[in-house]
């Protein structure tokens, strides 16, 4: 048993490395998805404010917020031009705007720390859909913070491992000794 153990040591050590390295670079892309993430966000958040901004000065024009605005022109809109979708899709631009200003906002202003949770919270699958991702191995302080994460989580997973195998290879040994 020593002479396997001999054997599979260094190739033990060499997965754990692997392991590490590969945890390492996976977490790392997390700041490059979240700044591309926020890229194509901007972009949508500005193509749904220009409907928004018109919507808006023609509410201010009437003495009414937004949602007032279009909540009349719903009532006001003969069901003919309703069947149309153009109030209804008038209407979508303008939550779809508030829903991305407000996650642009929060994830912009978000911690290295919370960012991940942000995202979490404000995640749009549609968002998701439109990135390109490029992976690259980001040389930035929050790069490197989550790569060293990244290597914590895989040695930590690592012990989990090897402590589960432990007990259930450890047992059978230790009842042979007590049956002897």
């Amino acid at each position: 048993m020593n002479k396997l153990v001999r054997i599979f040591n260094p190739v033990g050590a060499l997965v754990d490395r692997i392991v590490c390295v590969v945890f390492a670079v996976l977490l790392a892309q997390g700041p490059t998805y979240i700044a591309q993430y926020i890229d194509v966000l901007s972009g949508a958040e500005m193509e749904a404010r220009r409907t928004f901004e018109d919507v808006q000065e023609r509410a201010i024009q009437e003495g009414l917020t937004v949602e007032e605005y279009i909540a009349r022109t719903v009532e006001e809109t003969p069901r003919e031009v309703r069947a149309w979708d153009f109030v209804q899709d008038t209407k979508n631009t303008v939550e779809r705007y508030q829903k991305y200003h407000k996650a642009l906002v929060a994830l912009e202003n978000s911690s290295l720390w919370a960012r991940p949770f942000v995202l979490a919270a404000h995640f749009d699958r549609s968002i998701h859909k439109a990135i390109r991702f490029e992976p690259n191995v980001p040389i930035t302080y929050e790069g490197a913070v989550y790569a060293l994460i990244g290597v914590l989580l895989a040695l930590s997973l690592m012990a989990l491992v090897r402590g589960i195998i432990g007990l259930i290879f450890g047992r059978k040994k230790t009842s042979e000794k007590i049956n002897v």
